[in-house]
């Protein structure tokens, strides 16, 4: 007897991830493609990126769909969603990952530092949780996933300007998490450390490893992968009664090292 292909954990379901062609985007975007999501990679600049991370998913048998759109811009974030929309024909889990770090003494951040830094983390989150309630509506589901990061939660001596825009985003996690709720849409954030990405690459340029390594309970860089699978938990039905939580993926960062 032939055996029945087996279901996995996101069939039907349509993922769109911001800034998604590289790092913790990009493995995202792969690990929900996986586990059997339609998937919509996001990019602004990185568009060989994007096309290579789409190849990728390829190979996991789904044709993802790419989408050249700058979430800082509510024209554009429309754009995403109308052609997600029309291209999928649902759209079910929204990442909001699409992030800058500059790292630089607080008294060299300029106004153009400071704004571009809290339009790309932040703003982007609010404008697209603004313009996807009407699609979720729809299906009176849905599911958003906020990146955060650890900066947000304990304040950031090298980037205060990250880590305010970041602190906002658990803020928006939180008040979107009861804004949301009538409609059945479960608002979640995960907070990572130090991840080996192209960021944490520019960070070490600055900061010794080892006491980075020193810094982290776990003694070691996490993976982006341990972030993307913290977010597949947070989207999937096994988190079904969570919502407005934060979840840490920083290899207990948060916490120190120190006693």
């Amino acid at each position: 007897m032939e055996s029945l292909p087996c279901k996995k954990m996101f069939d039907g379901k349509t993922a769109i991830i911001t800034g998604s062609a590289r790092g913790i985007g990009r493995e995202i975007a792969i690990a929900f493609a996986r586990q059997g999501a339609n998937v919509v990679i996001n990019y602004i600049h990185s568009k060989d990126s994007a096309y290579k991370t789409a190849d990728t998913i390829g190979l996991e048998g789904k044709e993802p769909l790419v989408i050249r759109a700058d979430v800082t811009k509510r024209n554009e974030v429309k754009k995403l969603f109308d052609n997600t929309f029309s291209h999928f024909g649902s759209i079910d889990i929204l990442v909001n990952n699409a992030g800058l770090l500059e790292q630089k003494p607080f008294q060299e951040i300029s106004d153009y530092d400071w704004d571009k830094t809290l339009e790309i983390n932040l703003k982007s989150t609010f404008l697209c949780i603004q313009e996807i309630v009407p699609y979720f509506k729809k299906m009176n589901t849905g599911c958003i996933i906020n990146i955060a990061s650890v900066g947000g939660q304990t304040g950031g001596d090298k980037a205060p300007h990250y880590a305010a825009a970041k602190s906002g985003v658990i803020s928006l996690t939180k008040s979107f998490a009861r804004l949301l709720s009538p409609i059945g849409v479960r608002v979640n954030a995960v907070s990572p450390g130090f991840i080996r990405t192209d960021m944490y690459y520019d960070i070490i340029s600055r900061t010794p490893v080892d006491d980075i390594n020193s810094s982290i309970l776990l003694g070691r860089v996490g993976e982006a992968a341990e972030v993307a699978e913290a977010v597949l938990f947070l989207s999937s039905d096994s988190a079904s009664y969570v919502t407005g939580h934060v979840l840490n993926v920083n290899g207990g960062l948060y916490l120190g090292a120190g006693s």
